[in-house]
């Protein structure tokens, strides 16, 4: 028999700067080991907020990923 484990992580995007030609200059943080129960979208963004309150850098993204491990349950 076959059962999937999901594990979930936030990925948090911030602009740090630009380069000489004006780009931004992105950095990212992961967080892993969401709780894949209790994690809605408006908890995930409003964690994304939280930390980037406490940054000096600028909110650019929050991206939620989840991964299904399959495995064989016999």
């Amino acid at each position: 028999m076959l059962t999937t484990n999901d594990t979930k992580q936030v990925k948090i995007v911030f602009i740090s700067g630009t380069n000489a030609q004006g780009n931004p200059i992105r950095k990212s943080r992961i967080y892993k080991k969401v709780n894949a129960a209790n994690a809605s979208l408006d908890h995930v963004y409003a964690f994304g907020q939280a930390v980037a309150a406490l940054s000096d850098w600028t909110l650019d993204q929050v991206i939620l990923s989840v991964d299904q491990e399959i495995l064989n349950v016999n």
